[in-house]
């Protein structure tokens, strides 16, 4: 894309000051693999060629001495110096310098005197060198110190324009959009998904295993007091609106569709697991308190607190208390709040006080598991003593705590399963009919398609055939005029001159405006009719029927639907002379022709009288089933239509039309 199309992105591009020069003299100073190249100065170079020819006259040396005490010996490195092993009891004391020994001592690292000069020649080279790659170092490091402002200036920007990718990639990679915002506090998350459980479940290869979240919080119903099992989902969705809420207010986009709306909150509070500390000797409830203390004192309109499970960790009913009187507080301070809990005093508390929504996690109780979908207006079951049932818990003991929970809880309980129940049902159905319409969308939408592509060659067509029509007229008008010529040279009046030159406009004129014919409304007999808006197959109404209308065409007697039928303005001529024939056309109700099952002669029968009646109808295109099976139906049908001169081309059908199954028809 052009530079242009990204102002925004432009502005911090531009910023980047080029440093060619450096960058260059860099590239020729340093290799790919941070080693100086020999070419850096001249000097260096030079040393270079020294070190090698000095080594490699060392190394032939070396190799020469060694043949001299014979098999045993041979010329190696020690240190930086060319040496030889030989083995002890074939060295001659006085001939060189002992350096070491092997690690069995069975061999002496022997320098030759002849060879202690070359070595250090070697020595010097190589000292050399390293004062001249420090010299190099030295003068690069200035180069690069005199623009250190420019490059920390580029290095910003470019960290910038790398978080700008991590962005984008995130983005990419999660399906994420950029949310409208509010100003009324409405909070509406469609099709939220946290982006780690996204990355775990794809670990695992669960790819579609993630359940989007649905939810709402409107100025009206800023609270919402989530219920349900253990292990449904409750805890994730505060951690996925908490984490999206900040994602948004860090000016990045998040995973959710489109039509997610999110305010902008001065201060999100959350108290979300265990903080338990030895050190300060806070308990988990004491710790819990604490946060819930803060949100309370400081939380206001423009607040978003996240509280996982409220009140839990003291006496149900104290804790359910001090939970109600909180919950009363964020909605007096027009306070965004989500919490979770178990206590059914909240959830009654809940269902009392306007401006205070209930949600609950979905669980199929036919599948007996949680299917971690948010419903929101609907308070949930704990479902601890189901729990315990399904986790094989003593019969007797789980009898026992139904008869401990009481006639009131326990008819609670079935009220809110029987609800849930309900819902469940009643959102199964609703996403099976929005499925149903988003199909019936893209048929429509598809057969609208085929209608305008139609719509398109009939008027194609007409602009061609008005084409021919108006070079015939022009060609006529040249004839014309030079007859008319010929005839002024012979003495002929100018009046009937200028009169044949009107004519000739108004059948010019006559055919430029020429426009395709609407269908009938109504006709009577004696009208002058087509069977296509481009005015082909015309002919003269000769009886009426209820709906069907007798025209005679060419000589035919054609019965044809009157719904089918182009009216003309132009007055019926008398119908021709000659041999009437009487025809029974059945108007073609569709488009489409069914041959599957078919014996291959009917079939091709039924082909043949389907596109005559297409032929009348006045249709551009057709679509034929033959199936696949053996292949039998469709080259019979292929090789028909190939010679076919009412045919213009075929071709089989696209993945969407049936494929190899269907071949499209389009007739001339």
């Amino acid at each position: 894309p052009l530079a242009s199309d990204y102002p925004s992105l432009d502005r911090i591009v531009f910023g980047l000051e080029p440093q060619d020069e450096l960058t260059e003299k860099i590239e020729k100073t340093i290799d790919r693999d941070g080693q100086i190249r020999d070419g850096a100065s001249e000097r260096l170079r030079d040393i270079r060629k020294n070190i090698r020819n000095a080594r490699n006259r060392i190394r032939g040396e070396a190799d020469r001495s060694a043949k001299q005490f014979g098999k045993g010996a041979y010329a190696t490195l020690h240190g930086s110096r060319y040496v030889l092993l030989v083995p002890r009891d074939i060295w001659r004391r006085g001939d060189g310098l002992v350096h070491s020994t092997s690690q069995s001592g069975e061999s002496l690292y022997f320098e030759p005197f002849h060879l202690v000069e070359l070595n250090n020649s070697l020595e010097a080279y190589s000292h050399d060198e390293k004062s001249e790659v420090m010299r190099i170092l030295a003068e690069l490091s200035k180069a690069v110190t005199d623009r250190a402002g420019a490059l920390l200036s580029n290095l910003d920007i470019i960290e910038q324009l790398d978080a700008l990718r991590a962005r984008a990639v995130f983005s990419d990679r999660f399906d994420c959009i950029t949310p409208g915002i509010t100003s009324d506090g409405e909070l509406v998350l469609s099709g939220g998904r946290h982006p780690l459980l996204v990355v775990s479940l794809q670990a695992d290869g669960r790819r579609d295993g993630v359940v989007p979240l649905d939810l709402t919080l409107t100025p009206t119903q800023r609270i919402m007091v989530i219920t349900g099992p253990n292990a449904g989902g409750k805890t994730v969705t505060l951690k996925t609106v908490g984490l999206l809420a900040f994602m948004f207010q860090c000016g990045l986009q998040i995973p959710c569709r489109p039509g997610s709306r999110f305010p902008v909150f001065k201060s999100i509070f959350a108290d979300i697991g265990d903080e338990q500390s030895i050190e300060s000797s806070l308990s988990t409830f004491t710790s819990h308190l604490q946060h819930l203390d803060g949100m309370c004192r400081r939380a206001d309109r423009g607040s978003l607190c996240l509280i996982d499970e409220i009140g839990d960790g003291t006496d149900p009913d104290e804790g359910a208390s001090l939970a109600n009187a909180a919950l009363e507080r964020l909605l007096a301070r027009e306070t965004a709040a989500i919490t979770t809990t178990h206590y059914g005093k909240v959830k009654i508390f809940s269902l009392q006080t306007p401006g205070i929504q209930n949600a609950s996690m979905a669980f199929a109780d036919e599948e007996n598991r949680p299917l971690y979908k948010l419903l929101q207006g609907l308070a949930g079951r704990s479902r601890g003593i189901e729990t315990a049932k399904r986790c094989g818990f003593d019969e007797e003991v789980v009898r026992r705590a139904e008869f401990f929970l009481g006639e009131a809880a326990f008819r609670l309980e079935s009220l809110l399963s029987e609800l849930e129940a309900s819902h469940i049902a009643i959102e199964r159905e609703r996403e099976a009919l929005a499925k149903q319409s988003e199909a019936l969308q893209q048929v429509i939408a598809r057969y609208t398609e085929k209608e305008q592509e139609m719509d398109s060659a009939t008027a194609a067509r007409n602009e061609k055939a008005r084409t021919e029509a108006e070079e015939i007229l022009v060609q006529a008008r040249r004839e014309i005029e030079h007859i008319v010529k010929e005839i002024r040279e012979s003495g002929a009046r100018k009046q009937r001159i200028k009169e044949g030159h009107q004519k000739i406009r108004r059948m010019l004129k006559t055919v430029k405006k020429e426009k395709p014919l609407r269908k009938a409304v109504s006709v009577a007999v004696g009208d002058r009719v087509s069977l296509k808006p481009s005015r082909g197959s015309e002919g003269v109404v000769l009886e009426l029927g209820k709906e069907t209308a007798t025209v005679e065409i060419g000589g035919k007697r054609i019965k044809l639907n009157i719904e089918n039928l182009y009216k003309l303005d132009s007055p019926a001529d008398e119908p021709g002379s000659g041999i009437n024939w009487d025809v029974e056309a059945e108007p073609l109700q569709s488009f489409v022709l069914d041959v599957r099952g078919e014996e291959r002669e009917e079939a091709l029968n039924l082909v043949d009288r389907f596109i005559d009646r297409a032929v009348l109808s006045g249709a551009l295109e057709l679509t034929i089933i033959h199936g696949i099976g053996e292949r039998i139906l469709q080259k019979a049908i292929q090789f028909v239509l190939a010679k076919d001169r009412r045919v213009k081309s075929t071709r089989f059908g696209g993945l969407s039309e049936g494929g190899v199954g269907v071949t499209i028809v389009e007739l001339k």
